[in-house]
C-alpha cells in the first residue's frame, strides 16, 4: 500500500480549492511546475488520474473527488497534530479562509504577506466560515476570512452579493449547492421562496460545484466578486440573493501595521472585483 506525502496532498487540496494550479501555486509560493509535479507523484502512487485540465481551471475524475473529500481532512488532522505536540513555529502565520473567498481574495492576502514579511512562511487552512470561526476562536488562525457570523474581534470588510450562476440549458429548477453548513445556500435558497426547486448534488467542495454546474446538472450561487466563472453566466429574473457580509479578523501575533494593509488590500480586492 503506498504512503501519501503531505506536501503532494496539500498541493492537492489547494487546487481543488482554488479550481486550478495557477491561483493554487501562487498561494502556496510554488511554481505551477511544482504544483503540477505533486499531482502527477500523487497520480502515479495511485494509479489513477485525480484532475483533468478544462480551459483555465480543471475537473475532478471520479477518484479526485474522492480524494478530495479525504484531502483537506488529512492535511487539517496532520497540521493539528503537530501544532498540538509542537509549539508554535514563531515564522509560520496561518491564514485560514472560507473556500468563498480563497480564488480572488486569499492569494491577495497572501502576495501581500510574502512581500511585507519576506522572512516568515505562510501556511493556508481552507474550511467552511463555521471552522474558520473556531481557528479565531482557538487562537490558532493569524488572519482569518469568514463570511456571515463573524468571530470575535472581527471587521466588516464589505457586503458581498450573490448570484446564482448555471449554462444556457441548465434547467432552473435543479440546484447544485454546497453540502450544510453553508451560509450562502441558507440564503440562496431562501431567497427562491415559494418558487419551485429540488437539489440536485450536493458538493463538499468549490471545484466539484462549478463542474456541476458547468455540466449542467444544476443553477449555483456564488459570490460576486472577478468575472464569472468560465462556462457559466448570471442567470436573470430570479429574485435577488441578499448580500452576505464578509469578515476578517488577525490575532496578536500579525502587528498593527500589517492588519491594516490586510484590511486595506482586502476592501481594495473586493471593490476592484465588482467592477
Amino acid at each position: 500500500m503506498p504512503t501519501l506525502d503531505i506536501t503532494p496532498l496539500r498541493s492537492f487540496a489547494a487546487v481543488v480549492a482554488f479550481s486550478g494550479v495557477r491561483r493554487a501555486a501562487q498561494t502556496l509560493h510554488l511554481s505551477p511546475a511544482a504544483v503540477s509535479g505533486h499531482i502527477r507523484k500523487l497520480e502515479r502512487e495511485l494509479g489513477c488520474r485525480l484532475v483533468i485540465p478544462q480551459g483555465r481551471g480543471i475537473v475532478l475524475t471520479s477518484d479526485g473527488e474522492e480524494l478530495a473529500i479525504r484531502a483537506r481532512d488529512i492535511v487539517t488532522r496532520h497540521d493539528d497534530a503537530l501544532h498540538a505536540i509542537m509549539p508554535l513555529d514563531a515564522d509560520e502565520i496561518l491564514v485560514a479562509a472560507t473556500e468563498h473567498a480563497a480564488e480572488f481574495l486569499v492569494p491577495t492576502v497572501v502576495a501581500l504577506l510574502h512581500d511585507r514579511l519576506p522572512g516568515r512562511s505562510v501556511r493556508l487552512r481552507l474550511t467552511r466560515s463555521a471552522h474558520v470561526r473556531d481557528l479565531v476562536h482557538e487562537a490558532r488562525a493569524d488572519i482569518a476570512l469568514m463570511l456571515t457570523r463573524p468571530a470575535r474581534g472581527s471587521v466588516a470588510i464589505a457586503p458581498i452579493a450573490l448570484q446564482w450562476f448555471a449554462t444556457d440549458t441548465t434547467p432552473r429548477e435543479e440546484l447544485v449547492l454546497f453540502a450544510p453548513p453553508c451560509a450562502i445556500r441558507h440564503q440562496a435558497v431562501a431567497s427562491l421562496g415559494s418558487r419551485g426547486h429540488r437539489v440536485a448534488t450536493e458538493c463538499v467542495n468549490h471545484t466539484s460545484v462549478l463542474s456541476a454546474a458547468r455540466a449542467g446538472v444544476g443553477m449555483t450561487p456564488l459570490p460576486r466578486i472577478g468575472p464569472p466563472p468560465e462556462g457559466l453566466r448570471e442567470v436573470r429574473g430570479l429574485p435577488s440573493i441578499p448580500d452576505i457580509t464578509l469578515y476578517a479578523a488577525t490575532s496578536d501575533r500579525v502587528d498593527a501595521r500589517i492588519r491594516s494593509a490586510v484590511l486595506s488590500v482586502l476592501r481594495t480586492a473586493v471593490s476592484d472585483g465588482r467592477r
